[in-house]
């Protein structure tokens, strides 16, 4: 299920969508009320790193979540906040993923993004925002590749790249980098 708003300037008169659902996942776009679960779930994720790293500066983190809700603002796609469909997490959010646009080797792309909660890790909640957002970008820019770039020893973020059609590609500033061309 998708639903949306129309996009200016988008060909044809698009619809950019601000929600879709997918079998277990309800993803929406990120807003300003979406803070307290970002700071949260960067705080459970730098709690897990070897070793742990201090929580996450609030104000830093409201700039990263303001850079998110400004793409959504522009009439692009943007990064969902993502929760169950069911009562497992309520209307609560459990982590953020999507794509949003961005310039990558001199071309237009989508950088595809996906963090969750460390206790649904091995769960298939990224690999299912992961697919759901290369679909949305396939529907808003089809001729656009999609692209991770994540830190090499990063192992699952490569794995569910390469669950949804990504293949790596010579490595960018010390960072492994993985591509799905246009369809």
């Amino acid at each position: 299920m998708v639903a949306g708003r129309r996009a200016p300037g988008r060909p044809g008169g698009a619809v950019t969508p601000t929600e879709r659902t997918t079998s277990r996942l309800r993803l929406r776009r990120v807003v300003a009320d979406d803070l307290a679960a970002f700071v949260a779930l960067e705080t459970a994720l730098r709690a897990r790193e070897t070793p742990p790293r201090d929580p996450p500066d609030p104000a830093e983190s409201a700039r990263y979540l303001t850079a998110f809700t400004s793409v959504w603002d522009r009439g692009e796609l943007g990064y969902w906040a993502i929760g169950f469909r069911d009562a497992r997490s309520g209307d609560g959010v459990v982590g953020f993923g999507g794509v949003q646009p961005k310039s990558w080797r001199g071309l237009r792309c989508w950088n595809l993004y996906y963090r969750v909660h460390p206790d649904l890790w091995g769960l298939g909640v990224a690999t299912e925002t992961a697919r759901e957002a290369v679909a949305a970008a396939r529907e808003a820019h089809p001729s656009w590749p999609v692209v991770v770039e994540t830190r090499p020893g990063n192992a699952a973020a490569v794995a569910v790249a390469e669950r949804v059609g990504l293949t790596p590609r010579e490595p960018d500033g010390g960072w492994a980098v993985l591509v799905l061309d246009p369809a």
